[in-house]
């Protein structure tokens, strides 16, 4: 065999990290003069002849020199005069050298010359230590340092010494070689038997291994590079020696191992580091484990588990491997050391683990049953594999307090799951998880029955196959299917389905129903656990991967029809997808499982309610129906697809707008575009049909449809008002669905279609039948809703189109803005102008829709109630376009007049404004975005809003006479004004993103003017009489600046109950309409509620701690200490609402504090003990137990000062009051509603017993809760320490004949503890 290493070139010296001991430095480099050239005299190559070298070597009894002179430095003159004409480098010179040594011709007589010649020499420089060379700084008794030419002659002796010492590795090495070579010719050894040799090559090469520890002191920069060539070469050699298996070959690997190991574990090993330690890896098997001496050896055997080389590399897991054969006692360390590694590796670290555990035992079972010798010694290393460290794992894996821990030990243990059909792996599995498995599945821990169950189907059938085995395990699977606990009930029917999936043929059949009926008639309705039954369904859909159970699981999947209404998301979109796995199957339908009827009936109800019309469940739903709403096919014309989706808006309209808001991820975008086409030409079909019936002119929507296009509907009669609105907003939907798509380049042809479609006047003909018909007073209200909804889906499509290519629209649109004379009920015209002044932002005009809503509401607050046309705000009727206008824009406007357009009623204005800032429904959300971006458009809203503060100032002077009184229509709009202006603020700072969102400047400015302008009015005023608390309402009218969508049954109108006529409700605003006069302090109050309404709503925001905020709402408090009911009826819900939140965003209780202890002197009123019982009641639902500790410990903070206070006043001659009492009125509410509950009854309890035992309020406070709480044990162990501690005390007695009166009267209550 050739050397095993090739050598390296290394420029520095490396170094490990046993720090100070023999392995503190190792290096490994080849000769640096190996490029070197020599001349030599030869023209063909020299062979060297043995006498040469025999005189090179007698030359050398006293110096190093003629050796390393032979290898290294030639005779020129006796070079040249044989072979003048030849060069080569020192490699090839010092290999023909040891190619003479390896000839044939060199037998052991020549060896044992020689050796023998060098091993007096090589003993003098390994007993003088000549290889190291002198430091100057030793020998202080000099006069002064060496010269600089001593000091160049002992490097360069040094350096003879190292170089000599490499020449005889060398030679030692190609001697082996040359023995190798013969015996693999002569074959007449075996690979078992040794090869002898002759004492003098051992001696020289026991002699060079005895070097490589010393070499590392020779620490010298100057040689360095040569004292690393010569490691590598005597490193090599005893390589050699071990792998040739020659006589006395564990002399040879004291060392060798040692440095090998510390090389592979530096940070610049490489692969070929770990091969030559893999490589004499048996030799490992000589060193004694139980010496002291072997402690460093060891830690560096250690460290190999966790370096990732090893672990990398299959040579490297090959030798830790070995590691866990060597000594039993050595495999508790490792196995300790495998421990710290395995937590948080990742999974690539976890299977080389699990491949070096399953093959060291593997390993230690095969050579405990072919060695009879070692049966013993091996016996103890596998039972200690299996006790030491599998059944450690194995407890692990189902005792572990940190799932992730034993999900990775689980991974480890993975690789003897794959192998349990082998007998020899199932017997230990038996052996070694039979005491643990089948206890921890009756377990008292829930986890742990949990992680066993995991265990159960990763060894199952544990014990074999046998029915008792079987049984077993199926009455284990039953156990933990009925276990109390939600997530054991989970892990049962997991560990079932997993068991008949991979054993379905095996498992008797009585045990299989039993199973299956256990997770379908049981955990599919578990009635208790939304997580059991999503699972359940996961289950089903598990074993239907498996074609063996499609013929039993057929008739039993008849009652899960009804889990698809489950009320929890998941459970719903595990059968969606439970159904799509079924789509997948031959020979099973879905639509047989759940009917058609049912799953359109659910794809509707995901876009009501709670539900996201756009999320997981909706998405999934539509993915299952999507050939019924949308065929595909080469077969399928465009007739039959409308006519499809013609019968879908007809019988199921809800179920037909979710499923186009998730076509796009259904459909292609020219499948979408093509079906918008189709349904707007639909549309315009029943437009003229009901335009015909109702002997209408037609002939301009007729024109739109061509001769070769028209529409074959076999639909039932003719379309209704509802199915053409519902129409109307299918193409608007689909088509947002795809706007981001048609931006691209490849979607090109797509746009282009559309584009096409839908310019000229099909849209504002459309649009103009739909109003006029809304427009219509006897229309009923249903019939108004569906013409609104049309109105609005129009008005969106024709925001993406050019303005330049509808003809007419915008005239139309400005013509109706312009007319003055409309009777229509102001809710109706707020609804209508919505979507118009939305679109007219879409087209570039939101500065104009600015200007026209700021002109209304500046008009009403600057005093001019003139309803005249304010000449001096125009619009430009036709823009961009010069095409004709219709008929019925033709006779009101000139083609180039720019119409004057009138000033809003300011009930309308607020109300548009009102809708915008919420975002109702798309089109006020796209005009609130434009006004929001259009620096413009924003300023000129927000000085027309600011005109509101100057007339609340006017309105709260005080007046005599018959200015005395003022009317509530104004001080409404004033509110609605102010709260629109502190709105508006919010919704701009949210536009940044930033969150948690700061407080802008404009609102600290407001919050201030309300303290220094309106809290002193309003104090002043308090005394009056006037009671204007039917004015307000604690209903927030306006939606967050970061809120989630708006659940509307319509995805365009969104829910008429709520911001529509058909509520009949008089305003979208907290104020109600009244025609009675009121006092300037109303006035101030509405001002205040307003500001309270808008920091309450940024309050929500998860706002960062602004003290300025607290300051402010501090001093806002203070009105709470007033005698006047109306003001604290006004303000104290809002504050409430301010403190709560401050309360769950910051954990901050300062405000709740303030609230309280304003209201402390307080006699509340009927209304606003609701408030009170409402505000506590809330927080005491607020599920952070951080949060409700805080809260808790600010009431009993507040009620003992409020106590202690009461005392200080309290007389001599007074009556002693009760506690409650006491703390006032609002006090004992708050009390008496924590006393309510039995969450807070236990935190209140909590945070009694931990105060100091001479506290009266809590002596106090804890009577309370023992007479008035609801009990629970948790309460009753808190209690019953209350008693343990006054045993001694007199009031010991009361507390328990209380507790038996208590008990005589409340029969259902249950005892303490104590």
């Amino acid at each position: 065999p050739s050397r095993i290493i090739p050598e390296m070139d290394m420029s520095e010296e490396e170094e490990v990290a046993d720090k100070g001991g023999v392995f503190a430095r190792l290096s490994f480099s080849s000769d640096e003069d190996d490029d070197k050239t020599v001349a030599t005299a030869a023209a063909t190559t020299p062979i060297f002849s043995h006498n040469d070298l025999f005189a090179a070597v007698e030359e050398s009894i006293l110096s190093c020199q003629p050796v390393v002179d032979f290898f290294y430095h030639p005779n020129n003159q006796i070079e040249n005069a044989k072979n003048a004409a030849n060069t080569m480098t020192i490699r090839q010179r010092r290999d023909a050298i040891c190619d003479t040594v390896k000839s044939p011709k060199f037998n052991k007589a020549r060896a044992r010359r020689l050796f023998a010649g060098l091993t007096p020499l090589l003993r003098k420089v390994a007993e003088e230590e000549s290889y190291i060379p002198t430091d100057n700084d030793e020998d202080d008794d000099d006069e002064g340092n060496s010269t600089i030419q001593e000091l160049e002659a002992m490097v360069m002796e040094s350096t003879q010494c190292i170089m000599f010492l490499r020449c005889c590795a060398f030679l030692v090495e190609a001697y082996l070689d040359g023995i190798l070579a013969k015996q693999q010719t002569s074959r007449r050894s075996s690979q078992q038997q040794k090869i002898d040799i002759i004492d003098e090559t051992f001696s020289v090469a026991e002699m060079l291994h005895d070097l490589l520890f010393p070499l590392q002191f020779c620490s010298s920069v100057k040689i360095i590079k040569e004292v690393m060539a010569t490691q590598s070469a005597i490193l090599s050699m005893c390589e050699k020696w071990w792998h040739g298996n020659f006589e006395d070959r564990e002399q040879m690997v004291t060392q060798l191992i040692p440095l090998l190991l510390v090389k592979s574990l530096e940070d610049t090993a490489q692969k070929n580091d770990i091969k030559r330690l893999c490589s004499i890896r048996e030799a490992i098997d000589l060193l004694d484990f139980e010496d002291e001496s072997i402690l460093t050896l060891k830690m560096h055997l250690l460290r190999t588990i966790g370096n990732p080389l090893f672990l990398q590399s299959v040579e490297g897991r090959k030798f830790i491997t070995h590691l866990f054969l060597v000594d039993a006692s050595l495999v508790v360390d490792l196995h300790r050391a495998v421990r710290v590694q395995i937590v948080g590796s990742k999974k690539i670290v976890l299977n080389a683990y699990a491949e070096i555990y399953y093959n060291a035992w593997k390993a230690s079972t095969d050579i405990k049953e072919d060695d009879d010798d070692n049966n013993e010694g091996m016996g103890t290393i596998q039972t200690s594999i299996e006790e030491n460290a599998l059944q450690d794992f194995m407890f692990q894996v189902i005792h572990a307090a940190n799932p992730s821990t034993a999900k990775s030990v689980r991974t480890v243990l993975d690789k003897f799951y794959l192998h349990k059909k082998s007998p020899h792996v199932e017997a230990m599995l038996h052996r070694m998880f039979g005491p643990l498995l089948w206890r921890a599945l009756s377990a008292s821990n829930s986890r742990i029955r949990q992680q066993a169950s995991v265990v159960l189907v990763d060894t199952f059938p544990l014990g074999g196959w046998a029915e008792v085995c079987v049984k077993r395990s199926v009455k284990a699977l039953m156990s933990l299917m009925g276990d109390d606990v939600p997530d054991v009930r989970v892990a049962g029917s997991r560990a079932a389905a997993m068991i008949l999936s991979l054993f379905w043929v095996k498992v008797p059949r009585a045990d299989t129903r039993t199973l299956l009926n256990q997770i379908i008639v049981m955990h599919a309705f578990d009635s208790n656990s939304s997580t059991v039954r999503a699972a359940a369904v996961n289950v089903i859909t598990t074993l239907l991967q498996e074609e063996t159970t499609h013929d039993v699981l057929r008739p039993l999947l008849a009652p899960i029809v009804n889990v698809i209404h489950d009320k929890t998301e998941k459970v719903r979109l595990a059968v969606v997808n439970m159904l799509l796995s079924i789509k997948k199957i031959r020979g099973m339908k879905y639509y047989h499982v759940v009917p058609a009827n049912h799953l359109l009936a659910r794809l509707a109800e995901e876009g009501r309610g709670r539900n996201n019309p756009r999320g997981n469940v909706a998405a999934s739903l539509s993915n299952l129906l999507s050939n019924s709403f949308f065929p595909t096919g080469s077969k399928k014309a465009m007739t039959d697809i409308i006519n499809r989706t013609m019968r879908r808006l007809t019988n199921s309209p809800g179920a037909a707008v979710i499923f186009y808001k998730n076509a796009s991820s259904q459909l292609s975008v020219n499948s979408i575009s093509r079906l918008i086409a189709a349904l707007m030409k639909c549309l315009c079909f029943f437009v003229v049909e009901e335009k015909k019936k109702n002997c209408e002119d037609a002939s301009n929507i007729s024109l739109l449809l061509p001769e070769g296009e028209a529409i074959e509907y076999k639909g039932s009669g003719l379309s209704s008002t509802a199915m053409m609105a519902t129409i109307a907003e299918s193409v608007s939907i689909l088509w947002e669905s795809i706007e981001a798509q048609l931006k691209d380049s490849q979607n090109e042809n797509a746009k282009q279609m559309l584009m096409e479609e839908f310019s000229g006047n099909v849209l504002t003909e459309v649009y103009c039948h739909f109003e006029t018909k809304f427009e219509n007073d006897n229309l009923e209200d249903s019939k108004l809703v569906d013409c609104l909804r049309a109105c609005i889906a129009i008005l969106n499509c024709a925001g993406k189109v050019d303005e330049s290519k509808i003809s007419g629209l915008r005239a139309h649109i400005i013509g109706k803005l312009s007319n003055k004379s409309s009777d229509m009920p102001a809710e109706r015209r707020i609804a209508i102008l919505i979507p118009k002044l939305a679109l007219l932002c879409a087209w570039g005009m939101t500065e104009d829709v600015a200007r026209y809503l700021a002109s209304s509401i500046s008009r009403i607050f600057a005093g001019d109630t003139d309803e005249r046309v304010n000449g001096s705000f125009t619009l430009n009727v036709l823009g961009s376009s010069r095409k004709s206008l219709p008929r019925s824009v033709k006779k009101k406007v000139a083609a180039d007049e720019a119409v004057p357009l009138p000033n809003l009623d300011i009930d309308v204005c607020l109300g548009i404004l009102g809708h915008i800032l919420k975002g109702s429904y798309p089109a006020s959300a796209l005009a609130r975005e434009s006004i929001l971006k259009s620096e413009t458009a924003f300023n000129t809203i927000v000085s027309a809003l600011q005109t509101a503060k100057r007339a609340a100032e006017q309105m709260i002077k005080p007046r005599i006479g018959e200015d005395a009184d003022m009317s509530p229509t104004m001080i409404r709009h004033i509110g609605i004004s102010i709260e629109c202006y502190g709105r508006l603020l919010i919704h701009k700072e949210a536009m940044k993103g930033e969150i948690p969102m700061k407080l802008t400047p404009e609102a600290k400015s407001l919050m201030n003017w309300v303290t220094n302008t309106i809290v002193p009015a309003l104090a002043k005023l308090a005394s009056q009489d006037n009671d204007f608390s039917r004015f307000i309402s604690y209903v927030c009218p306006i939606s967050s600046a970061i809120a989630g969508k708006n659940r509307i049954s319509s995805p365009i109108v969104g829910n008429p109950g709520d911001t529509s006529f058909v509520s009949g409700r008089g305003s979208l605003n907290i104020f109600e309409d009244t025609s009675k006069f009121v006092s300037p302090r109303a006035a101030a109050i509405t001002v205040m509620s307003s500001v309270l309404c808008t920091v309450a709503e940024w309050s929500l925001l998860r706002y960062v701690g602004d003290s300025f905020v607290s300051d402010q709402i501090s001093k806002w408090c203070k009105l709470l200490e007033c005698s006047d009911t109306s003001v604290r009826k006004a303000l104290l819900p809002w504050l409430f609402h301010i403190a709560i939140t401050s309360l769950e965003n910051e954990g901050d209780s300062a405000l709740l504090e303030e609230v309280l202890l304003s209201m402390k002197n307080a006699d509340p009123s009927k209304a606003e003990v609701e408030i009170i019982v409402y505000a506590v009641a809330t927080v005491m639902s607020l599920r952070d137990e951080r949060i409700l500790k805080a809260a808790i410990s600010t009431i009993v903070n507040v009620t003992r000062i409020i106590i202690v206070e009461a005392e200080e006043n309290e007389s001599e001659i007074d009556l002693p009051l009760p506690f409650l009492d006491k703390a006032g009125s609002c006090m004992r509410k708050v009390i008496e509603s924590v006393l309510s509950e039995k969450q807070s009854s236990v935190l209140l309890a909590q945070c009694l017993i931990d105060e100091p035992k001479a506290s009266s309020v809590r002596e106090c406070l804890l009577k309370e809760l023992h007479l008035h709480s609801p009990k629970t044990d948790a309460l009753d162990e808190i209690l019953s320490k209350w008693v343990a501690e006054n045993t001694t005390n007199d009031t010991a007695a009361p507390v328990d004949d209380d507790k038996e009166n208590k008990s005589d009267n409340q029969n259902d209550s249950e005892p303490i503890a104590a």
